[in-house]
């Protein structure tokens, strides 16, 4: 029986799937982290500015190091922010690779200490916590950086990494904002929130040429047998 050389290579469903979920070693691996989890997670009105990691957090990153070290990752990026660095810090020496530090890759502004949703009380609060669930855009919190301006930020920001990094595997500790703001230019939402990205949580994305496809979202599986209080997923 002859075989039609017209006919899809393999299985058929993985030769179509191959280019439309960018499958294979040609695209660029993107490795998003929210870092581990620092003293401003923990409820702690206390801290401001740049807190530093918990004795979680620091438990935390030393899996991620862990995990990072299964797998091989060329370059790692990390925020200006200490939380950011040291989270990346365990993941580069696993790698044995330095941190290079990417500016564009700070959280999304919320407020400011003169507007910010923080100094909402009682009745207001709630109505502007309908707002925000209700629009799930950054525009609905006062005082913030904006929806386009995020939006424009993220996009360059990882469009130059993939530009810089064609075709090889990033990883990249950022922060929660970031992380949902690109996970939604990806999948082309409307809203900039979608989900709620876990402390040491990676989500990956794929690129090449212009296409993004998000491959994993929210994965921790390495803190797995944590309890609650120490990162746990409950």
């Amino acid at each position: 029986m002859k075989t039609d050389r017209r006919q899809p290579p393999g299985d058929p469903v993985g030769y179509y799937f191959r280019e439309a979920l960018l499958i294979g070693g040609e695209a660029t691996r993107l490795y998003l982290v929210r870092h581990a989890q620092s003293q401003g997670n923990t409820g702690d009105d206390l801290a401001t500015g740049d807190p530093p990691l918990t004795d979680v957090g620091w438990e935390q990153a030393r899996r991620l190091g862990e995990r990072f070290a299964s797998q091989k990752v060329d370059v790692v990026y990390a925020s200006p922010l200490a939380r950011s660095r040291d989270t990346a810090q365990s993941i580069a020496d696993a790698a044995r690779l330095p941190v290079r530090i990417e500016p564009g890759l700070t959280e999304v502004s919320l407020g400011t200490p003169e507007r910010s949703a923080r100094l909402y009380q009682g009745q207001a609060a709630e109505e502007l916590a309908r707002r925000i669930a209700r629009e799930g855009t950054w525009d609905a919190f006062p005082g913030s950086e904006g929806s386009r301006a995020a939006r424009r930020r993220v996009g360059a920001v990882i469009d130059g990494i993939i530009q810089k990094n064609e075709g090889k595997r990033v990883a990249l500790v950022t922060h929660a904002g970031f992380i949902q703001t690109c996970v939604s230019l990806v999948l082309g939402l409307e809203r900039d929130f979608v989900f709620y990205p876990f402390n040491a949580g990676i989500t990956s994305i794929r690129a090449k040429g212009d296409r993004r496809v998000l491959w994993r979202l929210n994965d921790v599986a390495h803190l797995d047998g944590l309890p609650a209080g120490w990162g746990g997923i409950s």
